[in-house]
């Protein structure tokens, strides 16, 4: 497995060839010509808040940053479960905060833990907060590298993890990306990201949200051996160790993925022809949100409301929009608030919004299925708060 992480030109490369092809599958409805583009996840855009307060009048109420459960490190490095079926079942923590929800999990790192790390399928590749590194003196990988976030820049290093685990379950060694991230590494915070690289070399994973657990087909299996883009969903079933019976929706992904990095995403759809926006699908987001140049095509209402959240190098205020009825595929999601945020540089990249937890919990499970390309959801869990 390769240990470093994508050069520019890679992904540069990488999404060439995906907006070519989703620019001639896919169209705008009613307002067109935005342009249907990849999602690659680079760097240090690894939390779901990449998000900055827009210029013009102030909210008149700031919603503080919901407080979010964590795994007990009673728990140690064990809980998972292997089935009759061969499937292994991992418990995780599943926390609801209004509107906003958040998943983790226990990992230990290098024989030494748990820790709590997010479980966030919106991370391109897994992160490592530098305080909790640098206690593990893990070894260096390259020279440093500077990323920008939104709003914000900082610096990050690659650094070696030769083992570590998920509940137990064994976890391949690999490079994982260090940096000093606002709200981690403190008592009762986060100290990493679990992101799609790790989860998507399962093939597949469930979340059910009403049992807290994530399931997976098996072992961990190998990483993709080259750069490529897909286009789903793929004509191969569900993993039936994952499903039983018929789905309630399946929707198809878009998939770019490398040796060292996976980025999965879906189109969204605004009302009935409001237009359609490409959103990275990513559980680490606590909050939906959108880049604030597409409200005005997409119908999304201002409110008096704002959020404070945490990016990946600054804390910010976010302004919060209201949505009406919106879809994936067939699956209608509720009128609810979103984030409205300048996406910058990541918009230039391909990245409309991200499709968060607060949403996608409001199923009563979903199945990523990354060999598919495909993303299954269960029956609606009826939710009062917007």
């Amino acid at each position: 497995m390769t240990t470093t992480a994508p050069e520019p030109s890679d992904v540069g490369a990488a999404l060439e060839r995906r907006l070519a092809r989703q620019e001639r599958r896919r169209r705008w409805t009613r307002r067109g010509a935005i342009g249907a583009a990849a999602v690659v996840l680079v760097g240090a855009t690894f939390l779901a808040v990449h998000v900055a307060v827009r210029s013009g009048a102030r909210p008149v109420r700031v919603l503080g940053e919901p407080p979010f459960a964590l795994p007990s490190p009673a728990a140690g490095c064990t809980g998972a479960v292997t089935l009759g079926d061969g499937a292994v079942r991992i418990p995780i923590t599943f926390s609801r905060s209004g509107a906003t929800a958040q998943m983790s999990v226990g990992v230990c790192l290098d024989g030494h833990g748990p820790y709590p790390f997010i479980i966030d399928t919106g991370a391109a590749f897994s992160a490592v907060d530098a305080p909790l590194a640098a206690r593990l003196d893990l070894p260096e990988v390259g020279a440093p590298q500077r990323f920008a976030g939104v709003g914000c820049t900082g610096d990050e290093q690659l650094e070696e993890l030769a083992s570590w685990s998920m509940a137990g379950v064994p976890l391949a060694g690999q490079a994982v990306a260090v940096q000093a991230f606002p709200g981690m590494g403190g008592a009762r915070e986060p100290m990493g990201l679990l992101g799609a690289d790790v989860l998507s070399r399962f093939g597949a994973v469930r979340f059910d949200f009403v049992a807290g657990t994530l399931t997976v087909p098996g072992l961990e299996g190998a990483a993709p051996t080259g750069t490529s883009t897909v286009h789903g969903p793929l004509s191969v079933p569900l993993p039936p160790t994952l499903v039983s019976g018929q789905p309630k929706w399946v929707v198809g992904l878009d998939e770019s993925l490398a040796p060292t990095y996976f980025v999965v995403a879906t189109p969204v759809q605004f009302g009935d022809n409001d237009g359609t926006a490409e959103f990275g699908v990513d559980t680490g987001s606590s909050r939906s949100l959108v880049d604030a140049s597409l409200n005005a095509v997409l119908k999304l209402a201002r409110t008096d409301l704002a959020q404070a959240v945490t990016t990946v190098c600054s804390r910010i205020t976010v302004p919060l929009v209201a949505s009406r009825q919106w879809s994936i595929g067939a699956a209608g999601l509720a009128p609810s608030l979103i984030g409205s945020i300048d996406l910058g540089s990541l918009r230039r990249s391909g990245i409309d919004g991200l499709l968060g937890l607060d949403q996608l919990s409001r199923f009563e499970y979903a199945v990523l299925d990354f060999s598919g390309a495909q993303l299954a959801l269960g029956p609606r869990i009826g939710l009062r708060t917007p």
